[in-house]
């Protein structure tokens, strides 16, 4: 991997990040929200819903590419990567799934505090619940949902279902091309498993197969085409779009991809720029743990922008980046205070 492609991953992951904390800064079509204000639907839908579906799928890419890259010893070196993941990925993800219901706890027992949360009742309420089931939401999915209270970790439990499976993905990327491996699972992505994450499987592995060969796909036409299949699908939404969901979001990766590229130089170097390296060290904490406490930023800024539709567009555009600095401010003293934990939050990163 040369030095500009790892500072490239580097600066993608943060973008990335960033359109998911935009995911997760959007008001709702409800009463006091944005119930009527079309500007604003509109503007959240093609922030996060047409550029924003391409974070979550990036970063199964770049993690497929970085984890069988190096592998040339075979098995043992995937044995190796398994096992530094469970200090980079298992251990980060249980300290998140616990902060999640400890943070709302915490909030129940402060007044005032009821308005800047979500949920209608007390969350202590859940743990009223049998242990196993407490322990099932915890770290795999509530009872008739797909994510666990943190709902923003499905990705990182998919990620590590994927990694213990690794073994197996090995040997049949080893018996046939990465290419017809990624393609499988592409037909597969259309039908439901219950345990297999099929749709992020797949995404792991077109990062190993394909990731370091976008660089050859450098053409005007796919971020063009990527924009207007966006404009239909927010024209038309009821025309079955669900069924090119993944060859859209694909375009929209190569497009992010290559735009780097063109501004970017190959010179770049990340450390040069001290307030974008600092971010950039502080994009896997701002993931963990930006479930629950984003909304408060949200809301809070909803009391100080008000209830119209410039306030509500306002407030969308400017927390995602207001909640990155406070964050990455956050990370930075916890870092400096308590580096040990620290690196045992974030995995050692």
């Amino acid at each position: 991997m040369t030095y500009y492609l790892s500072e490239k991953l580097k600066v993608l992951s943060f973008v990335a990040i960033i359109l998911v904390l935009y995911i997760h800064s959007g008001f709702h079509d409800i009463p006091n929200e944005i119930q009527g204000m079309a500007f604003n639907h509109y503007l959240q839908e093609s922030i996060s819903g047409m550029l924003g579906r391409c974070a979550v799928p990036l970063f199964y890419v770049i993690s497929g590419y970085l984890f069988f890259l190096h592998t040339d010893k075979g098995i043992s070196d995937i044995g190796r990567k398994m096992k530094k993941r469970i200090k980079t990925l298992l251990v980060p993800f249980v300290i998140a799934a616990l902060f999640f219901p400890a943070f709302y706890l915490l909030m129940e027992q402060l007044p005032f505090t009821g308005n800047y949360i979500n949920g209608e009742e007390a969350f202590s309420k859940n743990l009223q619940l049998p242990v196993a089931e407490i322990l099932t939401s915890l770290f795999w999915h509530v009872p008739e949902g797909t994510a666990p209270w943190a709902f923003h970790l499905w990705f990182l439990r998919d990620l590590i279902i994927i990694v213990a499976i690794s073994p197996l993905l090995y040997y049949v990327r080893k018996a046939i091309r990465g290419s017809v491996l990624t393609f499988v699972l592409f037909l597969l992505s259309f039908f439901q498993f219950e345990v297999v994450p099929v749709y992020a499987l797949f995404w792991f592995m077109a990062g190993d197969a394909f990731l370091v060969k976008l660089d050859k796909v450098n053409t005007y036409w796919i971020p063009a085409v990527f924009i207007v299949l966006s404009v239909l699908e927010l024209a038309f939404p009821e025309l079955p779009w669900k069924q090119v969901r993944i060859p859209i979001i694909a375009l929209g990766i190569v497009s992010i991809w290559n735009l780097y590229n063109r501004i970017v130089p190959i010179t770049f170097e990340l450390k040069k720029h001290k307030w974008l390296a600092i971010a950039c060290q502080f994009t896997f904490f701002i993931y963990l743990f930006h479930e629950p406490t984003l909304n408060i930023v949200r809301k809070l800024l909803v009391v100080l922008l008000g209830h119209s539709s410039l306030g509500f567009a306002i407030n969308y555009l400017v927390s995602p980046w207001i909640f990155a600095c406070l964050f990455i401010l956050v990370g930075y003293c916890f870092k400096k205070c308590l580096p040990r934990n620290y690196a045992v939050c974030v995995g050692g990163r």
